[in-house]
């Protein structure tokens, strides 16, 4: 039913804009069915999602953590001028559905268009069909770097293509915000403005390279980080202080990456890295490094595929250096706290058994240096296009 009443809402409000000039509109859907366990720790084996909004697996066979469901309606109005839908269902969300995109494109020039409204966030290689598990050879793309909780922003964007003799390359400039992004019941406010986002993508026989750069404003506001201003107050930290490190008022958030898609057939190597860097704040680190590489051999229509994927969070020790007197150690502690290190080993197995459905069986191995715990996650799948 939840389904049926946000497929309604596509269709209106696409027909809507569709009816005036008897435009043609058409659907396109996509679905994935995951199951998975852990299979040799009693601890959860958490953010395995794209989104990063959902809980982890566990030792109990689990259905719904990855299954997803989509639909996707463009009505094209003449003249350059088109409009675009799309609603998610998540199985981790109890398959609520969402608007995940809702823009216009005008097309200014044969190589110049315009996008305004919801669109995505321009953070990886696979962001423009980052739910569309049947475009990529992974049950979902590994979540030590597919990590961003801000998969979309309402805003507006410049998309720039030029042929550069051999080379086909794409420039997006992009300036949006986001509100309200966070699905955690403990904040009361999660919002990222201010965005600007710019990308370049270049093409060359079949090879692949992009180079992103995002930065913005983020605002947090919850249980957890007044509980922290509150404490730190009671021990007498300078309010300066506090207003600086601990709270989450508008702190810059600077994202850069790069990543090749390298098509050598029948195999195929994808390498991505990414880093982020925030203001000197205390409960969350100030820089954090992703790195992805993955090998992948076809024959007919199955493939097999290793990656390593990697996470590592680092707290900023400048911070200390402005600890008021007395409170070094316990600043020092809390730098400490938010250190992580994540190394993930992948094989996949996928097979492609009709022309719009594969299934996918991953093995998962994880560890964790900082907390010294692993885990292993058996994942299957299907991906369905229609």
């Amino acid at each position: 039913m939840k389904i049926m009443n946000g497929f309604r809402a596509l269709c209106i409000a696409l027909l809507t804009l569709s009816l005036p000039a008897l435009a043609e509109v058409e659907f396109q859907g996509f679905a994935s069915f995951v199951g998975g366990v852990v299979v040799d720790s009693d601890d959860a084996y958490d953010g395995l999602s794209s989104d990063n909004r959902i809980g982890g697996y566990t030792d109990t066979l689990e259905y719904d953590k990855n299954s997803v469901y989509g639909l996707q309606a463009v009505s094209r109005l003449g003249d350059g001028l088109t409009a675009t839908g799309q609603i998610i269902a998540r199985g981790s969300e109890n398959y609520k559905p969402e608007f995940e995109w809702m823009y216009m494109t005008y097309n200014l020039t044969p190589t110049l268009s315009a996008k305004f409204g919801r669109i995505r966030t321009p953070f990886y290689m696979l962001s423009e069909y980052l739910e569309v598990g049947y475009t990529y050879h992974w049950i979902r793309p590994p979540q030590e770097l597919y990590a961003a909780q801000i998969t979309n922003m309402d805003g507006a964007s410049l998309l720039y293509n030029v042929p550069m003799g051999a080379v086909d390359g794409q420039f997006v400039v992009s300036l949006a915000n986001r509100n309200d992004y966070s699905e955690d019941p403990t904040l009361t406010t999660s919002e990222f403005k201010s965005i600007v986002a710019v990308t370049g993508q270049f093409e060359f026989n079949g090879h692949s390279t992009k180079l992103i750069y995002v930065q913005g404003d983020l605002t947090l506001e919850g249980t957890a980080i007044s509980g922290a201003e509150t404490t730190y107050t009671g021990l007498g930290v300078d309010a300066a202080f506090v207003a600086e490190h601990v709270s989450i008022q508008d702190k810059q958030l600077i994202f850069t990456g790069i990543g090749f898609d390298l098509n050598f057939y029948p195999l195929k190597v994808i390498l991505e890295y990414s880093k982020l860097d925030f203001d000197e704040i205390l409960l969350i680190a100030s820089k954090e490094t992703r790195s992805l590489a993955s090998v992948v051999y076809s024959f007919g229509d199955t493939n097999v595929s290793y990656s390593l994927s990697g996470n590592k969070k680092e707290g900023d020790s400048a911070i200390e250096n402005n600890a008021p007197a007395g409170f070094e150690a316990a600043i020092a502690g809390a730098i400490s706290d938010v250190d992580r290190e994540v190394t993930t080993h992948t094989l996949g197995l996928r097979h492609d058994f009709h022309d719009s459905a594969a299934v996918k069986v991953e093995l998962i191995s994880t560890e964790e240096t900082k907390l010294d715990t692993n885990a292993t996650l058996i994942r299957f799948g299907v991906d369905m296009l229609f």
